[in-house]
């Protein structure tokens, strides 16, 4: 078993009632299981009444250093962690919990979420991990890759009337829960490689789809292979001749808040390894 898997539920909340009445209302965590310090996410959760009546209530979240075992609320910015709430029966909602990660910290944070409703109190546990964000400018290695370029787009992918419909992501542009994010990349070589490794880092707003579309202008074909990891999406590719190529990696916006999508990187061997990296990205979710 891996430590710890980005695209895994890390986040797995244990759940239980202090009284021994029934408790109605039935609350989930929907987080992923790490973030990138800066990242901004709201923090949700699904509240579900299965009772026959109207349920009222209010709701805590503790945020907790892992290691040191001390409260991090104020650190994290966790200023709406008080929020009440009425569900009717039947009815399903949502509350969100804003917070900002420290640039300065990492590691694995603890949170706990208190549910008081009536007589019951139902308290929610769980873990993320922070990771160390790395965001780059765009730069060619030293031992430049001669007559290569490559470039990465984010952009919004729909159909309508069966015609797909892309739009380019801004950095001012929000993008709503489910909605279909193409990341590509253009890479252009000027002679023949036996090989290149593209790696691409998790964002902890998207879920990658597992869809890919790649090919060369007047080639259909090109021969990869995926690598499993639990940190990046990784891709080598086989046979590269003169000419512009394009990747598609498919994702869903997962998360709501905004996130980073670290720098991807492309490797290219000789007699040592030389690399091209592209800029990092922030993308909103909401």
């Amino acid at each position: 078993m891996r430590l710890f898997s980005l695209l895994g539920v890390w986040a797995v909340a244990v759940f239980f009632s202090l009284t021994h009445a029934q408790p109605f209302v039935q609350a989930e965590a929907q987080l992923p299981s790490f973030f990138y310090q800066g990242d901004q996410p709201k923090i949700q959760f699904s509240l579900y009444n299965a009772g026959d009546r109207e349920q009222t209530g209010n709701l805590q979240l503790e945020l907790f250093d892992a290691v040191k075992k001390q409260p991090v609320d104020g650190w994290f910015y966790n200023q709406l962690a008080n929020q009440y709430f009425t569900l009717a029966p039947g009815e399903r909602s949502f509350v969100r919990f804003p917070v900002t990660i420290p640039h300065l910290f990492s590691g694995k944070v603890d949170w706990q979420l208190t549910l008081r409703s009536d007589t019951t109190r139902q308290v929610i546990h769980g873990s993320v991990l922070v990771l160390p964000a790395i965001e780059e400018e765009q730069v060619i290695d030293a031992e430049q890759v001669v007559g290569a370029k490559l470039g990465r787009h984010l952009l919004s992918h729909n159909t309508l009337k069966g015609r797909a419909q892309e739009t380019i992501i801004t950095p001012f542009s929000i993008q709503s829960l489910g909605q279909s994010i193409i990341v590509r990349f253009k890479l252009s070589l000027g002679k023949t490689h036996d090989s290149c490794r593209l790696e691409i880092p998790f964002s902890a707003g998207l879920q990658p789809t597992g869809r890919v579309s790649m090919h060369k202008k007047g080639n259909s074909t090109l021969r990869h292979l995926q690598t499993p990891s639990d940190t990046a999406i990784i891709t080598t590719f086989y046979g590269l001749t003169p000419g512009t190529y394009q990747f598609d990696y498919y994702f869903q916006a997962r998360y709501p808040g905004q996130f980073l999508l670290p720098a991807s990187r492309m490797f290219f061997w000789k007699v040592w390894p030389r690399q091209m990296t592209t800029t990092s990205n922030r993308i909103e979710i909401d």
